[in-house]
C-alpha cells in the first residue's frame, strides 16, 4: 500500500515552517554574544557533580531536551548518545549496543551487558527492560565496565531513567497528538502538594498502524499500542528525611513484526498469520505485554557529611509474542515466546563527603525467577517438504499438498505442536565501595570495587510429539528427528556458585578552572549461563571484561561550549555470543574466545545564542573477535549489530514572531556505518542516516504549542535485522526500518513550571 500521496501535504508545510527559519538561524549564528551554557549535573557517581567533573565517559539529556527533540523511546534517544545504538524489533525483543558490543539475550538464563536501571533499580531483564520514555527529569548514559556503580549487569556500560518527581506547587500539562499510520497520542502529568506530602500522576497512551500491510487480513505490521501510567508520592516529614513512592505500569499491545522474506522488502505488504491454537497463546501474530513496578527510596541526611539511602523494588513482567518465523503465507514456522518473572531487589548505601574525601559504602541483593517458554506450531508434511524431508518421496519442496499427498487423499492437513522452556531462579549478594580522595587541588583519585556473589539455578523441560506422518512411515520421531531435546515434560535443571571482585581506578586532573583530563582502568564480568538445553549441565565461563580508558573533558566559557574526547581499548576473555541453532533453531550462548574492542568518541554541546542550541556526537569503533584459531569458527569476525562510525547532529532553535508568539523548530540528523546482523557476518546492511525534523508555534509564557513533526523525513528505506529464526530452517528473513511519519501535536500546561 502506497502512503506517499497522502503525506504530500504535511512534508510541503513542515518544509515551508523550516525554510522560514532558515535565515533567522544564520542570523543568530552570526551574533557575537552567546548564551551561557546551563550546567549538566549527574548523579552516576551516587552524588551530584558536574558532569566536567566525573571521570568516566558519561552523556545526560534532561527532560525538556528530550521533549524539545521528540524523544520517546530507546531507539530515538540512541541518536543523541555517541557509541550507542538501540535496535527494537519489538518491544519484547530489544537489542542495546555499547561501544559495539551487544546485549539482547532474551532466555531466562542468560544474562545483560548493559545495565538498564529505572530510578536507581536493575530493571536489564531484557524482555522487560524496555518502557515508555515520558515525563522523565533526565537521562544519563555511561560506558566501559561500571560494576561498582551499577552492578555485574553493566559489564560494558548503563543507561539510568529518572523520571520526575512530585513537586509543591501545582502544574499539570496534557499533549494530544495524531499522524498518518493512524497514528494516536493523549500525554499528561499532574502534580501539586504541601510542605509535607506531594503527589504526581503521568500517563501516555499512543498508538500508531503498522506500516507494512498484512495481507492475510490480521492487523498490519511493525505498529503499536502502548499504554503506560506512574503515580508517586514524595513525603518529607522534614529537611532531612525524603521519602519517594513509585508505581510504574506499562502494557503493550502491538501487532506483529514484519519477519519478512528478502523479496518482499519495501514492497509495503506481506502475509503473516499464526493458527490459531493452545500452544501458541495467541490467535494472530502480535505482543501482549504487561510490566509493572515499585520503588520505595528513602533518603536521609545525617548530617552535613552524611546521608544514609535505602532503595527497595519489586518489579513484575508476563511477555507473550507470537510471530510467523518463515516470513511467508506459508503455515510453516509458527511461534510464540512466553516470558515471564518477578524480581525483588533491596540496596542500602551510606554515603559521605568531606573536604578531601568522598565517596559511599552499600550492599545490595537482588533475586529473580524468571522462565521463557517457546511454543511451535505447524502442518506436518508442509514442514517435511520445506526442510527437504520428503525429496526421497517425489514431494517438492514446500508443497501445500504433501500430506493429501502422503495420506492418499485421507488428510489434508495435520497440525503439529510442540515446545520448549527454560527458567532460572537467581540470587546475588553484593558488596561495594567508592571513594575518591583529592591528592591535591588539582588531582582527584578513586578506587572502587563490587563484592558479588551469584547464585545461579537454571532448569530446562520440552515436549515434542511424533510426527504421524513420519510415524506412518515406520519412523518414530518427531519433526526436528531427534536433534532437539525432548524430556516430554519432564523438568531437569542444574546450578553453579560464582563470586568476584570488581575494581576500577580512576585519576581526575585539573589543567584549569575548565578543562579536565582523566584516565580509568575498570573491570566488568557478564555471568556466567548455566546451560541445560543438551540434557546435561553445561556451564558457558563468565565473560571477563578490562577497559582502559583516557579522556578529556571542558568548557569554552568564551563560546558556551561544552566538549569531551574520550580513548578506549577493552580486551575481553571467553566473549559470549548468541547463536541460533541451525539443526534446532534454538537460540544458544556459545564461548567465542578472546576479542578486542578499541575507539574513540566525541560529544559536543554549543550554546551558539540566546536562541539556537547545537548537540554533535561521534564515535569510531573497531571491534571484533580476536583472529585466533583458538577462537573457531567467529575468528576475525565483527560484533552483531556494531558499525564501525556512528554520528548526529542535533539543534534546538526559537525566535519571538511577535510579543505573543515564538517560533521553534529542532532536529537530529544521525549516520551509522554498516553493521552485520549476526555473529557469522553473513547478513550485512550498508551504511544508514536520517533525519527527523520539529516545527511549531508556541505562545511565549509555553504554556500551549503547536508543533509538527516528520521521523525518517527523506523516507530512507533500511532494515532493523536480518536472518532471525527462519534462517535456521531456511527461511532467513528481514525487519524493515520504520518509512517517513508525520504527527501534529498541542500541548496545554498550567500552573508553576
Amino acid at each position: 500500500m502506497n502512503q506517499s500521496a497522502k503525506r504530500t501535504f504535511p512534508v510541503s508545510l513542515l518544509s515551508c515552517l523550516i525554510a522560514a527559519a532558515v535565515p533567522a538561524v544564520q542570523a543568530q549564528v552570526q551574533q557575537t554574544e552567546s548564551q551561557e551554557l546551563e550546567e549538566v549535573i549527574v548523579t552516576a557517581q551516587k552524588r551530584a557533580q558536574s558532569i566536567v567533573d566525573v571521570p568516566l565517559t558519561i552523556s545526560s539529556l534532561d527532560g525538556q531536551t528530550l521533549k524539545d527533540l521528540g524523544i520517546d523511546r530507546f531507539d530515538t534517544l540512541s541518536d543523541m548518545i555517541p557509541g550507542l545504538v538501540v535496535q527494537q524489533q519489538s518491544v519484547n525483543n530489544n537489542g542495546y549496543v555499547i561501544r559495539g558490543i551487544t546485549s539482547d539475550d532474551g532466555s531466562a538464563p542468560g544474562a545483560a551487558r548493559v545495565s538498564v536501571y529505572l530510578n536507581g533499580t536493575d530493571v536489564s531483564r531484557s524482555r522487560a527492560s524496555y518502557f515508555e520514555v515520558y515525563d522523565m527529569e533526565r537521562i544519563e548514559v555511561v560506558k566501559g565496565p561500571q560494576a561498582t556503580l551499577f552492578g555485574t549487569a553493566a559489564s560494558i556500560g548503563a543507561m539510568s531513567f529518572i523520571t520526575a518527581k512530585p513537586q509543591r506547587n501545582f502544574a499539570s500539562e496534557l499533549t494530544v497528538g495524531a499522524g498518518d499510520y493512524g497514528m494516536r497520542k493523549v500525554e499528561g502529568m499532574t502534580t501539586g502538594g504541601n510542605d509535607t506530602v506531594q503527589g504526581r500522576f503521568a500517563f501516555v497512551s499512543r498508538e500508531r498502524d503498522g506500516y507494512v500491510e498484512n495481507t492475510s487480513g490480521e492487523a498490519d505490521l511493525n505498529g503499536y499500542d502502548r499504554l503506560a501510567y506512574r503515580p508517586s508520592l514524595r513525603i518529607t516529614p522534614n529537611d532531612a528525611l525524603t521519602i519517594d513512592l513509585i508505581y510504574n505500569y506499562d502494557k503493550a499491545e502491538d501487532p506483529g513484526t514484519a519477519f519478512v522474506s528478502q523479496n518482499l522488502l519495501f514492497t509495503d505488504d506481506a502475509a503473516l498469520s499464526v493458527p490459531d491454537n493452545d500452544i501458541l497463546g495467541m490467535d494472530d501474530v502480535g505482543v501482549d505485554r504487561t510490566v509493572k513496578d515499585f520503588n520505595a527510596t528513602v533518603s536521609w541526611d545525617i548530617d552535613d557529611h552524611l546521608a544514609l539511602t535505602y532503595i527497595g523494588a519489586w518489579r513484575d513482567y508476563d511477555s507473550l509474542e507470537a510471530f510467523d518465523a518463515d516470513g511467508t503465507a506459508f503455515e510453516v514456522l509458527n511461534f510464540s515466546e512466553e516470558a515471564t518473572g518477578d524480581q525483588i531487589s533491596h540496596e542500602l548505601r551510606l554515603n559521605f563527603s568531606g573536604e578531601r574525601l568522598n565517596g559511599f559504602v552499600g550492599a545490595s541483593y537482588f533475586q529473580e525467577e524468571a522462565e521463557q517458554f517457546v511454543g511451535f506450531a505447524t502442518e506436518e508434511g508442509l514442514f517435511l517438504s520445506c526442510a527437504g524431508a520428503l525429496a526421497a518421496a517425489g514431494i517438492e519442496s514446500c508443497n501445500t499438498a504433501s500430506t493429501t499427498l502422503l495420506t492418499g487423499g485421507l488428510a489434508s492437513a495435520l497440525p503439529y505442536e510442540s515446545y520448549y522452556a527454560n527458567g532460572a531462579d537467581n540470587r546475588s549478594l553484593n558488596l561495594f565501595a567508592d571513594i575518591s580522595y583529592q591528592v591535591t587541588p588539582d588531582l582527584e583519585a578513586t578506587v572502587g570495587a563490587r563484592w558479588v556473589e551469584e547464585e545461579r539455578e537454571s532448569s530446562y523441560r520440552s515436549a515434542l510429539p511424533l510426527s504421524s506422518l513420519l510415524s506412518a512411515q515406520g519412523i518414530d520421531s518427531d519433526l526436528f528427528f531427534g536433534l532437539l531435546l525432548n524430556t516430554q515434560g519432564e523438568t531437569i535443571d542444574g546450578d553453579a556458585d560464582d563470586s568476584a571482585v570488581l575494581p576500577r581506578f580512576n585519576l581526575l586532573y585539573s589543567l584549569n578552572d575548565s578543562v579536565n583530563l582523566y584516565g580509568t582502568v575498570s573491570l566488568g564480568q557478564r555471568s556466567e549461563v548455566v546451560d541445560m538445553s543438551s540434557g546435561v549441565e553445561s556451564i558457558i565461563p563468565a565473560e571477563e571484561i578490562t577497559n582502559y580508558e583516557f579522556g578529556l573533558k571542558g568548557r569554552l566559557e568564551e563560546v558556551a561550549l561544552d566538549y569531551a574526547l574520550a580513548i578506549f581499548y577493552q580486551d575481553y576473555e571467553n566473549f559470549q555470543v548468541n547463536v541460533v541453532d541451525q539443526d534446532s533453531g534454538q537460540i544458544r550462548t556459545e564461548n567465542a574466545g578472546s576479542a578486542t574492542n578499541t575507539g574513540i568518541e566525541m560529544d559536543l554541546r554549543w550554546s551558539v545564542s540566546e536562541n539556537l542550541m547545537l548537540l554533535a556526537n561521534a564515535a569510531y569503533i573497531d571491534a571484533g573477535i580476536d583472529d585466533d584459531a583458538d577462537n573457531g569458527i567467529y575468528a576475525g569476525n565483527q560484533f552483531r549489530l556494531q558499525p564501525e562510525v556512528t554520528g548526529a547532529l542535533s539543534y534546538l532553535y526559537e525566535r519571538p514572531i511577535n510579543a505573543d508568539l515564538i517560533f521553534t523548530s529542532s532536529g537530529s540528523w544521525s549516520y551509522r556505518s554498516s553493521v552485520y546482523f549476526d555473529i557469522e557476518n553473513r547478513f550485512e546492511e550498508d551504511a544508514v542516516d536520517l533525519l527527523n525534523l520539529r516545527a511549531g508555534i508556541a505562545a511565549n509564557d509555553y504554556n500551549w504549542s503547536l508543533t509538527l513533526a516528520a521521523s525518517n523525513l527523506l523516507d530512507e528505506e533500511y532494515i532493523m535485522d536480518a536472518g532471525n529464526t527462519g534462517d535456521a530452517f531456511g527461511f532467513p528473513t528481514y525487519i524493515q526500518g520504520a518509512p517517513r511519519t508525520l504527527s501534529l501535536e498541542f500541548s496545554k500546561r498550567i500552573g508553576a513550571f
